[in-house]
């Protein structure tokens, strides 16, 4: 064996040792526990079995620091002992610290944070079946072990988990613990398909770093949110598109063109939709960032063509989405000896009432704006 593969050995057979003694089981049922394949790590080294049993003693908050324990199988100041099955109890603690560090952690307990109880519910879904039951107090104690910040917002038995609140509002409505799924990922956690695909017993052998989050431009998101508040039809479209991301329904608009597809894909009513297309007017017309939209392309197609005498060429048609989805943009271009055609126009009755192409643009670089943003 490697010199790695030597301390990786030393090291699960010292936490055994520990774990064995701590736990009541003999050495060879604690030593297959700490090399069990599921609790190897997945998104980072394998949790040590005596960093585990160090926190319920040492702990800033849940330690004993000498005295009874702080800590029982139905959460903080419980006094209800913990109750060791001898074979999977240090896998599910395992499993369970990896799910947490799926996580963006939150260092603010003070305000926010996820309630352990709700965490341990989302656990027994997500990492069912390897771990279909899991109590309140292992939720903490994995928490403590992993350093997440920790908070007691009341004196009970749950305590406040330092984890991002809508990554975990995610996970919780994916796995079925609320009334819809998630339409949009911007709040899948970073390791949720790696973790997922881990527990599917997927074939996993690289490293996990956590992602880096990317600040990508999103001017007309930002300048959308800050039009929140506003006593009108832009400001009621705004209040609603900060509700639907926050709660996952649709994606970010980072762009003004992307307002026009989360249209699509929630089929607004004719206000919102009018009330959508005013914004993007507005926005046009008074920032500077700002720029006006181009529709999908769902159709295209040239050919070859025999000419009227003074030679052959090509037609090309291509179609592009309107903006309200019903109609389409259509972008022509006879290239012939002789007959050289170009054009573009609006195949849709209401798309063509309130949008324009923006002047001094060639044929096949158009852009709209609404017809409000030229006043």
């Amino acid at each position: 064996m490697t010199p790695n593969n030597n301390t990786r050995r030393r090291t699960q057979q010292q936490d055994a040792r520990a774990w064995a003694k701590f736990t009541g089981t003999n050495y060879t049922t604690a030593l297959r526990q700490m090399e069990f394949p599921l609790a190897q790590g997945f998104l980072g080294e394998r949790v040590s079995a005596r960093r585990l049993i160090a926190a319920l003693e040492n702990h800033e908050l849940i330690g004993a620091l000498g005295d009874d324990p702080l800590l029982g199988e139905n959460g903080y100041l419980s006094d209800s002992s913990w109750s060791f099955n001898g074979k999977t109890d240090y896998i599910q603690l395992a499993l369970i610290t990896d799910m947490l560090r799926m996580f963006t952690p939150n260092s603010d307990t003070s305000s926010t944070g996820v309630d352990s109880y709700s965490l341990k519910h989302t656990a027994e879904r997500f990492l069912s079946p390897h771990c279909s039951y899991v109590t309140n107090g292992r939720l903490i104690w994995a928490a403590a072990a992993m350093d997440l910040p920790l908070a007691d917002p009341n004196d009970g038995p749950n305590l406040l988990i330092g984890v991002s609140e809508r990554e975990h509002d995610y996970v919780s409505r994916m796995v079925g613990l609320g009334q819809t799924r998630p339409q949009a990922d911007h709040y899948r956690p970073g390791g949720y398909e790696r973790l997922r695909s881990a527990l599917a017993d997927e074939l996993i052998t690289d490293s996990w770093v956590r992602p880096v989050p990317v600040d990508e431009p999103a001017p007309f998101h930002d300048w959308l949110i800050r039009q929140v508040g506003r006593n009108d039809v832009v400001g009621d479209l705004a209040g609603d598109y900060s509700a639907g991301v926050r709660n996952s329904d649709h994606r970010l608009a980072r762009i003004a063109d992307e307002l026009l597809v989360i249209f699509r894909e929630v089929s607004p009513s004719p206000a919102v939709y009018a009330a959508g297309v005013t914004a993007i007017g507005e926005w046009i017309r008074t920032e500077p960032l700002s720029a006006p939209i181009r529709t999908e392309l769902v159709n295209g197609d040239s050919y070859d063509h025999e000419g009227w005498g003074a030679g052959a060429g090509t037609v090309e048609r291509y179609e592009y989405l309107c903006p309200c989805g019903d109609g389409a943009i259509i972008e022509e271009h006879d290239n012939i000896p002789g007959h050289r055609e170009h054009d573009k126009y609006i195949s849709c009755d209401k798309c063509g009432a309130e949008w324009r192409f923006v002047d001094g643009r060639s044929i096949r670089d158009w852009a709209l704006e609404p017809v409000s943003a030229a006043i």
